[in-house]
Order: structure tokens, then C-alpha cells, then sequence
């Protein structure tokens, strides 16, 4: 079975290899930004006819290669799909290769070859020994970003991977949330109370960023949005691959659908922004693509009632939610950790269902309300 991988790789780029790149980068953001303004002025999306209105005259304009100006279409035409509600302005310093205009060279030492308004380039790749590894695989296409807080290049290789085919017969709820980021049936459990005082901190700097409204603060502003973002992909990663490592064999994972949740939970005010702003699909999307390189399925489930059903008897009531935290049910007695309970419903709702609501020892029994919970490590909080 094959699967995609992204390898993040830091180009050694010298001054004029680096203005090349820059000007070729600008001169895509460009192109995209033209044909976004072509498209919303003719409301044409579809990428064929976008292709005959545009391609022409963005090649002449900004001096692409033939490709690039394909790549540029694509782009805008990718992002109309999802939301064509308003005109799209592109500001990424970016560019998407494919084949043609990007090549792996791997003779003793690995080089990009990347096309450019002035010709090829080929610049060094600053790697170490995983990545090298990684990039012995076939490479599929890859992705050109400047970072604009340390004005260097970067190259997203795509390259695909062979995984060991899925399989597994002992299901593994998982529980996302904010108070437990990760609350798992087979014990697992990650605190979100360091992380989240993290993002407060990130929220009163950008207030106070914004309430100025100097252009430094303005600059800061960016700074900041670029370090929270890549501290925040840090943390899912950490979390994803410490989850993914407790598995044991036969296991598979069962995850939440997550279909308008931000719609049906209703939160208090002070913490709508802390709700809504945290990315619960992301560390899905992780979790599912670890898991699959280690062979190990992942199901989605519908998670109608799992905060409110007992495992052990099965039944459903809103008073069985005592809070936030407590699970403690109103016929038997069971009482756990609420997002652990929830974990249990969904391991349970991935083996078919449930029996009827009140019959005793359904699911989870007594040596289930001993768990090993987990606490964030230091390392995960962010300095």
C-alpha cells in the first residue's frame, strides 16, 4: 500500500540562486492574484475555460514558464472550489512544481533543480539523515515557500512511501477536545491545560498588537502569527506520534466525525475563542496518516450521545454529565473521567452498536475505571 509524505527540506540557496527564486516566487503570487481577478470578473472557475482565458496572456505579463503559468491556474482554480462567495487575493510567497519543473537530484550529494523566470537553479538541500531516507522513495511533486520571518526557502517534497497493508480487530476510542486534547480508551491522555494558557498568552500579545496599530506592530503582529502556528503544528505532531506509539498490535483507531461542531456545542462567551480557534481536524488528520504508516485502520464514527450514555449499562441521560469532567451514571452508579467515557462509547460504537438501553454489563466493566493518564510533558509547552 502506498501513502504520500511531506519532507520539509531547507534549501542552501546562494545570493543570486536566492533573487532568482524570489523574483520567480513574486512573479507566480502575481500571475495567481490576475487570474483570480480574470475568474471573479467573468465568474469562470471551472479550470479548462480558466485555462483558454488566461494562459496566454499570463505567460506574456509575467514571463512564467509554460508550466508555472498551469500551476498558477490550478491554484486559483483550487480555491474557488471551496468558497466562491468573494474575490481571492493571494500573499503567499509560494509556488507549487510538478515534475517539469522541479527534479531530485541525488548524485552524492541532493540538490533541487527548480525552474525559474531566468532558468534553472539548482541549489543545495540543507538535510539531515531521516530526510535523506525519506527522499530515496519516488518523489511525486513539491512545493516552493519563502518564510517570511527568516527570508529562506524551503522545499515540500512529496514522495510516496510504501505502508504495510491495514488491519486490526481491537478498536481504539479517541476523545479530541481542549481540557483533554486527547483522551483515549486504552489509557492515554493528554492534559490541554498547558497548551491552552500557551494560546491565551498569544491572544493578549496580538490584542495588544492590534489595539497599537503602528506599522511595527504590525510586522510584530505577523511575526507572531507565524511562530504560533508552527508551535501549534509542533504540539499535534508531538501529541499524534506519542498516541500512535501506544498502540499495540491489532489495534485501530476510532475517531469522532467532526461535521459541525462548531455549530451544534454551544460554549460559554470566555471561551468561544479558545473553542473555536483550536484545529480538533488537524490532529485527526495526523493521527490518521501515523496511523496508516504503521498499518494500523482508522474508523469514523457518529458520536451522538457518547458523552451522555454509560458504558456499562448503557444508558443515556443529560444527568449522567454531572460537568465538564465527571461522568456519573444515574442507574448504575458508573463514575470516570467524562472524555474517557466517551472514548469507551466510541470503541463500542465501532464494534456495531449497543444492546438495549439498561442492560447491566454492556461495555466497559470495573478494570476499566483504573487508566493510565498521561500528563503533557514540559518539552510540549512552548518556551
Amino acid at each position: 500500500m502506498e501513502h504520500t509524505k511531506t519532507v520539509v527540506c531547507k534549501l542552501e540557496t546562494t545570493e543570486e540562486e536566492f533573487n532568482k527564486l524570489m523574483d520567480t516566487v513574486k512573479a507566480f503570487r502575481s500571475a495567481c492574484n490576475y487570474i483570480s481577478e480574470v475568474a471573479w470578473n467573468q465568474r469562470c472557475f471551472n479550470p479548462v475555460a480558466l485555462h483558454h482565458l488566461t494562459y496566454y496572456e499570463t505567460r506574456e505579463k509575467f514571463n512564467l514558464p509554460a508550466n508555472l503559468a498551469v500551476r498558477a491556474r490550478d491554484r486559483v482554480a483550487k480555491s474557488y472550489k471551496n468558497n466562491r462567495k468573494k474575490r481571492h487575493k493571494f500573499t503567499a510567497l509560494s509556488m507549487d512544481l510538478d515534475k517539469r519543473l522541479f527534479t531530485l537530484l541525488r548524485n552524492g550529494e541532493f540538490r533541487a533543480s527548480i525552474s525559474t523566470v531566468y532558468g534553472r537553479v539548482r541549489p543545495g538541500l540543507a538535510i539531515g539523515e531521516y530526510q535523506k531516507e525519506l527522499l530515496k522513495n519516488p518523489v511525486r511533486d513539491a512545493k516552493l515557500v519563502c518564510r517570511r520571518d527568516d527570508r529562506h526557502f524551503y522545499l515540500h517534497i512529496t514522495v510516496l512511501v510504501e505502508a504495510p497493508e491495514p488491519s486490526g480487530s481491537n478498536p481504539v476510542g479517541v476523545d479530541i477536545g481542549v481540557n483533554n486534547l486527547v483522551a483515549a480508551s486504552n489509557g492515554f491522555k493528554v492534559n490541554g491545560k498547558p497548551v491552552e494558557s500557551r494560546r491565551r498568552h498569544f491572544r493578549k500579545l496580538r490584542s495588544s498588537l492590534q489595539k497599537k496599530g503602528t506599522s511595527s506592530a504590525k510586522r510584530k503582529l505577523k511575526q507572531l502569527s507565524g511562530r504560533e502556528r508552527r508551535w501549534v503544528n509542533t504540539i499535534l505532531h508531538q501529541i499524534s506520534r506519542a498516541f500512535v506509539d501506544t498502540l499495540s498490535e491489532g489495534d485501530y483507531v476510532v475517531l469522532e466525525k467532526l461535521n459541525g461542531i462548531r455549530d451544534r456545542c454551544n460554549v460559554r462567551k470566555e471561551y468561544r475563542a479558545t473553542f473555536h480557534n483550536w484545529a480538533f481536524r488537524r490532529l485527526q488528520e495526523m493521527i490518521e496518516y501515523k496511523c496508516l504508516e504503521r498499518g494500523v485502520p482508522v474508523v469514523y464514527v457518529e458520536p451522538k450521545y457518547s458523552s451522555q450514555r454509560c458504558p456499562r449499562c448503557g444508558t443515556i441521560d443529560k444527568r449522567n454529565r454531572k460537568s465538564q469532567a465527571l461522568f456519573q451514571c444515574v442507574s448504575c452508579g458508573f463514575q470516570h473521567n467524562a472524555d474517557y467515557v466517551a472514548s469507551l462509547n466510541l470503541s463500542e460504537l465501532a464494534r456495531g452498536g449497543w444492546a438495549a438501553v439498561n442492560q447491566p454489563n454492556v461495555g466497559a466493566d470495573d478494570r476499566l475505571c483504573e487508566t493510565t493518564y498521561k500528563p503533557l510533558p514540559s518539552s510540549w509547552r512552548g518556551s
